[in-house]
């Protein structure tokens, strides 16, 4: 999302880099062999360029000379950032008084181990290196397991060597402690809102179903919360899903056994899962219509801007796939998974990204490229909600068709000049859909969301 404090971000303003604790050997192989697939070459530059000006003594420097040592211009220096922004990597802080300053905090790099073992970094990584180089990196990090069987373990056991009174602990006790709660390990996990949950109930509801509480770590809470965000599964259905992963035996949870079974059941989502129909008819709802059609929406907008908060981004590509004859393939689950976690777009937002590449554009499926493009085009444009998305498009469309007269009436002057649009780069890649086609696919989708109604 742009900011106004991005205005300032130019060549001469001033940042200084932070970072806790040296970066450690395995972080820097991550950093290479793990993150750099997914963030690119330009972010990972960047990374180490910063650590280089975190460990020089030199307090504070000038963008300048960090864009002439990598070599890029400003914009790409802002896609890097955010790059790292984005996974965890980098927090950036501003301040305009006394002078306009940026300050760059460096975070360490998720170990191997722990980056493979992350769902989410795991899918980001297989989807831009493909199977088989994700199974080598798996073989490279996985740890090694150590044959003893024809040894005899004879290690000194800690207390025959180490001792101390009970007095002596009692006395160093509460400064060792407080020490230990300072020093508190980076936090390079991908942010999540997990208050969409209400993790009281599902704790009780978990208990019920036999599963240990102590299994909601902030690990499972935050698969949990992405698959609520992806799929729409509320706090019972959660737990109804990891009770086909319990052991009865301890109640312990398979997260990987979960996983499957959640993306699994999102295949049969149309038949397993019913659908709130939206209110059509309440007096808010019929206010806000009537303000929508004043300002030149149609009731086919209205229609899909409905549909569009209606559901979760899984459940609604699902369904819009469904209609127009398709099925959701395991590379637009790994996209659309991608999109709801690093985008700060509104799902409903999400939704209507969708309809347009798929409906308005007639895709038979979501390109990667084009999809990533258009949503960090809405994002920078700060569109919050599904009605300024459709106006964004509708005003895009109308701009791009202007550009296109003026084409023609300039291409009887001159053939070598090539004019540049001012648009987006994602409304290059338009194509002018069946209205027919389109209207018959809304038919479908709205017959499909309400077909648990028996609605027409």
């Amino acid at each position: 999302m742009e900011y106004a404090y991005e205005a300032n971000l130019q060549p001469k303003a001033v940042y200084e880099v932070k970072k806790s604790l040296p970066l450690t050997s395995e972080g820097q192989k991550a950093l290479v062999n793990l993150y750099q697939p997914i963030i690119g070459a330009d972010a990972l530059a960047l990374y180490f360029c910063l650590l280089q000006d975190f460990e020089d003594t030199q307090e504070e420097y000038n963008h300048l000379e960090l864009l002439n040592a990598l070599d890029i211009g400003i914009s790409a220096f802002k896609v890097a950032k955010k790059r790292l922004e984005g996974i965890g990597l980098l927090k950036t802080y501003y301040q305009e008084q006394p002078e306009i300053r940026f300050l760059y905090v460096l975070m360490e790099p998720l170990s191997p181990q722990a980056f493979l073992k992350d769902e989410l970094m795991s899918f980001l990584l297989v989807v831009k290196v493909g199977q088989n180089k994700f199974r080598q990196l798996n073989r490279r990090f996985k740890p090694q397991d150590i044959q003893t069987a024809n040894y005899q373990e004879v290690t000194t056991k800690f207390g025959s060597v180490y001792t101390f009174s009970q007095r002596e602990y009692q006395a160093n006790q509460a400064l060792v402690e407080s020490v230990t709660e300072e020093i508190a390990h980076a936090d390079t996990q991908l942010p999540l809102d997990k208050n969409q949950l209400n993790w009281s109930l599902l704790r009780d509801l978990a208990t019920k179903k036999f599963i240990n509480p102590m299994q909601l770590t902030d690990s499972l809470k935050n698969s949990l919360t992405l698959y609520h965000e992806m799929f729409g599964y509320d706090e019972v259905q959660l737990t109804n899903l990891m009770a086909e992963a319990v052991s009865l035996a301890d109640g312990t949870i398979d997260a990987r056994k979960l996983k499957n079974i959640v993306y699994k059941q999102s295949q049969n989502i149309l038949s397993e899962k019913k659908t709130t129909t939206p209110n059509y008819e309440s007096d808010q709802q019929i206010r806000r219509k009537n303000t929508l059609l004043a300002q030149g929406f149609t009731k086919a907008d209205w229609y899909r801007i409905l549909d569009s908060e209606a559901l979760a981004p899984m459940e609604y590509l699902v369904n819009l796939k469904a209609a127009k004859g398709g099925y959701v393939t395991k590379n637009e689950e790994w996209l659309l998974t991608d999109l709801v976690e690093k985008s700060p777009l509104p799902t409903a937002v999400i939704n209507i990204l969708l309809n347009y590449l798929l409906v308005d554009q007639n895709k038979s499926q979501l390109p990667q490229a084009l999809t990533n493009q258009i949503a960090n085009d809405w994002s920078q444009n700060k569109i919050n909600t599904p009605e300024a998305a459709i106006k964004y498009v509708q005003k895009t469309v109308k701009e791009k068709q202007a550009a296109k007269e003026q084409r023609k009436k300039n291409s009887s002057r001159t053939q070598n000049i090539v004019k540049k649009e001012d648009l987006p780069d994602w409304s290059k890649n338009q194509t002018t859909s069946d209205p027919t086609r389109k209207a018959e696919i809304d038919k479908m989708m709205r017959e499909y969301f309400n077909d648990e109604e028996g609605e027409k």
